[in-house]
């Protein structure tokens, strides 16, 4: 199961504070050796270099502690964060497959004493769906460090910092900003894929536009609290508290919102709505040539056109349950190997990890105009199976402004059954080919159609 990461954090920690802390977790050699050091005696710093530069095993186990027990800590308060690293839901083991599993509500039966005499037998199969997350993300950082880099860090107090900086900030850095720009991807992926609910609050050019969509909004939030089969693409009966709802909002927008109106109709006081109310950079200004390197090769990643990044542009924010975002932490390992020939050390940091949109998590897509559903293809248009064979369907709907990919599925054969995901099954042999329907949870008058025939 996963499992939430605790993080330590060293804060006010002068120089040599961290040298000394070094020392004091070091063997005994490495004690006897290098003395103490003292903040206000320059002197002592020299001193602590010329021991740890002269002797290999003393350098080495330098290194080591300086990026075990410091450099992997205090980097938490000095590169820059993942500001929605929050949704997060935790570590999981190596090899360890999430599966979410959702019940739907159960069905209505009238009451007929006559009729449960020959019914109290009969099986009512609760309406089970699951989805699976697998590890997806495997990436590694690497950096320098010189015997000249170790010496120069012993010539002033700051040469200290500038060596964990070396360290570790452009890793750390870059593993935070490919977190968050993948977070930004799986997003934007979401809304062009038409797996979020669509919601039209209006425009927002003007002071009496945006207090309509303002107030479009809070009665969003408010139906949210209700279960409900229209907030997620699995259509299933769902819900989310006020205390459990989040707002991801572009900065644009949330300079014109009035978030004291909102923290009172969230029943929060202003700090606490502020948690709520996530500030992202706009939906399509997205770093395409950093995707671009991180998922090289990768088949699942779809570059994002021009056109399409301008139009996730004009989009103001998205509201989504705690839940929504299933992305954990497989692996934070950091190695390191001394080359003795070129006299440096490579030191690599890996981050693995699983991406993931939960189906039946609540959200909402927010726009400035209606969406429109244009048609719904169905694919195959035909086919044949046999008896008990199952054939994969798909359909993808058409249209303006993101309507949701989202269909209801039925046959008109007992011959032939769809199951709510699209899944055909030849019950027995056909002679006339039966009609499978996919019709838009959108707009229902859209629907797409294909013809299978069921053999012996």
């Amino acid at each position: 199961m996963a499992t939430k990461p605790t993080v330590k954090k060293m804060k006010n920690l002068s120089q040599a504070d961290i040298l000394n802390n070094i020392r004091a977790h070091a063997s005994e050699n490495y004690q006897n050796a290098v003395p103490m050091a003292d903040q206000n005696n320059i002197a002592t710093l020299s001193e602590i270099g010329k021991a740890v530069t002269s002797t290999e095993g003393i350098k080495n186990e330098f290194l080591s502690a300086l990026w075990n027990r410091i450099a992997r800590v205090i980097i938490t308060n000095k590169t820059w964060s993942n500001p929605i690293e929050f949704f997060k839901r935790g570590e999981l083991e190596l090899g360890e497959i999430i599966e979410e599993v959702f019940v739907n509500i159960a069905k209505p039966f009238q009451f007929n004493q006559p009729d449960s005499e020959s019914t109290v037998f009969k099986r009512e199969i609760p309406d089970v769906r699951s989805t699976f997350y697998l590890m997806n993300y495997q990436k590694f950082y690497e950096c320098t460090i010189s015997d000249k880099d170790l010496k120069l860090a012993f010539l002033s107090w700051s040469g200290v910092d500038d060596l964990i900086a070396k360290m570790t900030e452009s890793m750390y850095t870059a593993a935070n900003y490919d977190e968050f720009l993948t977070m930004r991807y799986l997003v934007a992926r979401q809304i062009l894929d038409g797996k979020m609910y669509p919601y039209t609050i209006g425009p927002t050019g003007t002071v009496e536009q945006t207090q309509a969509a303002m107030e479009a909004i809070l009665a969003l939030s408010d139906n949210f609290e209700f279960l409900s089969p229209e907030y997620n693409i699995s259509g299933v009966h769902n819900a989310t508290p006020k205390s459990e709802q989040y707002f991801l909002v572009t900065p644009e927008f949330k300079a014109k919102m009035n978030v004291e109106i909102l923290a009172v109709a969230f029943n929060m006081d202003k700090a606490e709505f502020m948690g709520h109310l996530v500030t992202v950079p706009k939906f399509g200004k997205l770093d395409t040539a950093r995707l671009a390197e991180l998922f090289a090769g990768d088949p699942t990643y779809e570059e994002i056109s021009e056109d399409k990044l301008e139009a996730l542009n004009k989009i103001n924010g998205v509201f989504i349950s705690a839940d929504w975002f299933m992305i954990y932490d497989n692996l934070n390992e950091f190695t390191e190997i001394y080359n003795p020939r070129g006299l440096y050390w490579n030191y690599y940091l890996h981050t693995w990890k699983t991406f993931g949109v939960s189906p039946f998590a609540v959200n909402a897509l927010l726009l400035p105009e209606s969406p429109t559903v244009t048609s719904v293809t169905v694919s195959p248009a035909t086919a044949t199976i046999q008896v008990g064979e199952i054939l994969e369907m798909t359909a993808t709907v058409t249209g303006t402004n993101y309507p949701p990919n989202s269909v209801t599925w039925s046959s008109d054969s007992e011959n032939v059954t769809v199951s709510p995901d699209g899944h055909v099954t030849g019950v027995s042999a056909t002679s006339i080919a039966a009609t499978i329907t996919a019709t838009s949870t959108f707009d229902t008058t859209k629907k797409g159609t294909a013809k299978i025939t069921v053999t012996a």
